[in-house]
């Protein structure tokens, strides 16, 4: 299958060509002001994904079997500085994304957030209806009417989590941010009433393959790991799983100390049925996700300082992690 990836510079991206090319496919990867650099990839180029003819000439000039669309501006924060480029890139063009795979037959799998929910009720379901607090959820809600509007027999939304694993960089995962505050003597402060439900981003990376590969499954899913947490919880969890003092490094934070806090949902927490139950890649708990953690790059020295423990680096999926 040949398959066009965008935003393949970005954590997720990147991960998602290798998880097609581990299940031998062709990929055309697209990053932003620079060409990807991934192992395998003999395709890949930057691309402007805002330029609408530019965008059309490439997708009918390559014909793809499908389309993974995984560039975003990703926060709020970002959003909120350039608000006219967060509706083009994350609005504007899945649609038209799905307009040219709907023209060729081809599948897209539009990677979209738990953002587009209030966070009121929490454990939400596929159908529930999107309330989105901000603009970055705006922005990601309209885009999967869109999507779904234009590709409902040939399309795949997927919601997710925050995204936590090993980069290549050293510096993209949740834990790889939580070392560098750590190694610099910052702790951090983490909400102890915002809940979350994170998913380690091969296993996201390996559901969006199989979701390309299943023509059968369109429409829209929720893709996470297994267990909701709060923020502070998450980074508990991994403070104690490399062997750190949490109780010196986290430290809980009240929603109602931060009065920006408002335009935060509170509970984003997902339901995986009935994708879950149709899929040969399972959900994974966060007790698996942080086995598959490793100490960043650039932060060994300290960490070795810290807890007395020696950083074994080792060959994974032809990455030197």
């Amino acid at each position: 299958m040949k398959l066009v990836v965008t935003g393949a510079s970005g954590f997720l991206g990147r991960e998602v060509c290798l998880a097609a090319l581990r299940r031998g496919h062709e990929v055309l990867a697209l990053g932003g002001s620079r060409a990807p650099t991934i192992p395998g990839v003999a395709q890949a180029r930057p691309f402007d994904l805002c330029s609408e003819a530019a965008l059309e000439a490439l997708v009918l000039e390559e014909f793809p079997q499908a389309v993974v669309h995984c560039a975003a501006l990703p926060t709020i924060e970002t959003c909120l500085s350039d608000p006219v480029r967060a509706k083009t890139l994350n609005a504007e063009v899945p649609k038209k994304l799905a307009q040219l795979c709907f023209h060729l037959g081809a599948k897209l799998v539009h990677l979209s957030t738990d953002t587009v929910f209030d966070g009121v009720a929490g454990n939400y379901q596929p159908t529930d209806q999107p309330a989105p607090l901000n603009l970055y959820g705006e922005t990601k809600a309209a885009a999967e009417v869109e999507v779904l509007r234009y590709g409902r027999e040939h399309a795949a939304v997927l919601r997710t989590s925050p995204i936590i694993g090993n980069s290549v960089g050293g510096d993209r995962g949740l834990h790889e941010r939580l070392f560098a505050s750590w190694k610099e003597g910052k702790p951090t402060s983490l909400f102890t009433d915002e809940i979350r439900q994170p998913v380690e981003v091969s296993n996201l990376a390996d559901v969006t393959i199989e979701l390309c590969e299943r023509t059968n499954l369109t429409g829209l899913y929720h893709w996470a790991g297994t267990d909701a947490m709060s923020r502070y919880d998450i980074g508990v969890r991994i403070a104690r799983h490399f062997g750190l003092d949490a109780d010196t490094l986290v430290r809980p934070l009240s929603r109602a100390e931060i009065p920006s806090a408002t335009s935060r949902p509170r509970d984003l927490s997902l339901r995986l049925h009935p994708l879950a139950g149709k899929l040969r890649t399972q959900a994974q708990s966060f007790e698996e996700q942080l086995a598959q953690l490793r100490v960043p790059r650039g932060c060994e020295d300290w960490y070795e300082k810290e807890t007395g423990r020696k950083v074994v680096r080792r060959l994974e999926k032809g990455i030197d992690y």
